[in-house]
């Protein structure tokens, strides 16, 4: 179920550059904000796009997050997000939340949809080999469907008439929900998204286009290697900061690029560790409905916090082991 009718509240879209702690650049395509030595703030950054070094090298990615309420789960004070860098699944989303708006003369809160992920064929430039190849990938979008036109309004405006019957009575206070999120906890989940580990130790990056991640043509999106057709849920992380479900999917073939420092093979195993210690956070929070930094705090023993985690090196790999070893050992217990 959708949370406002603003779609830059709904479906929050860019280009952006993280590291493992902060976001260090973003923009819309042509103009950015980008945080430097001399303004860690952010300044006015005007290569964003096209020309942009950066995007060129798959330091920077498309990003969008679609944020929206569990119909059947509702709970005030918590809200769902599905975090995607694919280009073709922000155009299907973006496309598909500007169609809900003709048809409902604007309205998206409350609106209830159904979130999909199918096989879709793609074209990519294979950088290695200097030439286009055609693969699959597994693409995001949002649907509204019904057996006829009568059942698929009411589906489209069951909740949404709630909605609105409680504005009335209440009186509207502009947005229903502002979603604020603290970029100390969002970098975790997202720097394996930049930073990938790979069997050959090597990280890859997507191919690059000069439109702008919110067109609504067909684009290209990462993933594991040419020619690979990733499951659905690869690249998917799901995370619950108090209650937040944050999958992510990513999922259109790519070159190998430089490693950035990150693909030796002791550092991708521990990436792989810091991967599987926030899988079982997640879930550990979602079976004990906790908030995951209480999670973190309780595993790690306080000795170190959920903000710290896309701070951690291979000197944390001991603690770090130790913490995922006890998670584990905790949702083993909770299935039997």
């Amino acid at each position: 179920m959708l949370i406002d009718d603003d779609i830059e509240n709904v479906f929050p879209s860019s280009y952006a550059w993280w590291t493992a702690t902060e976001r260090k650049c973003w923009g819309d395509g042509v103009t950015a904000t980008r945080r430097t030595a001399e303004k860690p703030a952010g300044q006015p950054w005007t290569t964003c796009g096209s020309g942009c070094q950066e995007l060129a090298s798959g330091q920077c990615k498309p990003s969008g997050d679609l944020r929206f309420v569990l119909a059947d789960f509702p709970r005030l004070g918590s809200v769902c997000r599905i975090h995607t860098c694919s280009y073709r699944s922000i155009r299907q989303i973006h496309s598909a939340l500007q169609e809900i708006q003709t048809f409902t003369g604007g309205r998206l809160a409350g609106i209830t949809a159904k979130l999909t992920v199918r096989p879709e064929e793609a074209t990519y430039f294979d950088r290695k080999e200097k030439r286009k190849k055609t693969s699959s990938i597994w693409a995001l979008s949002l649907e509204v469907e019904g057996d006829d036109m009568r059942k698929l309004i009411a589906n489209l405006t069951e909740n949404a008439r709630l909605f609105a019957e409680t504005r009335r009575l209440l009186g509207s206070g502009g947005k229903i929900l502002e979603v604020v999120e603290d970029e100390q906890e969002q970098a975790p989940e997202v720097a394996a998204e930049f930073y990938p580990a790979s069997v050959n130790g090597s990280s890859a990056t997507e191919p690059t286009e000069a439109a702008s991640p919110t067109e609504t043509n067909a684009g290209c999106a990462p993933s594991n290697s040419p020619g690979e057709t990733p499951p659905p849920g690869n690249g998917t992380k799901v995370s619950g900061g108090n209650a937040v479900a944050k999958p992510s999917a990513c999922g259109t073939p790519s070159s190998p690029a430089p490693n950035n420092g990150n693909g030796s093979a002791a550092s991708s195993g521990f990436n792989q560790l810091r991967n599987e210690f926030l899988t079982a956070a997640r879930r550990v929070a979602t079976t004990k409905k906790q908030a995951i930094g209480e999670v973190v705090e309780w595993a790690s023993g306080g000795t170190f916090k959920y903000g710290d985690v896309g701070r951690m090196t291979e000197a944390d790999t001991p603690k770090l082991r130790a913490a995922t070893e006890l998670m584990a050992s905790t949702l083993g217990g909770a299935t039997h």
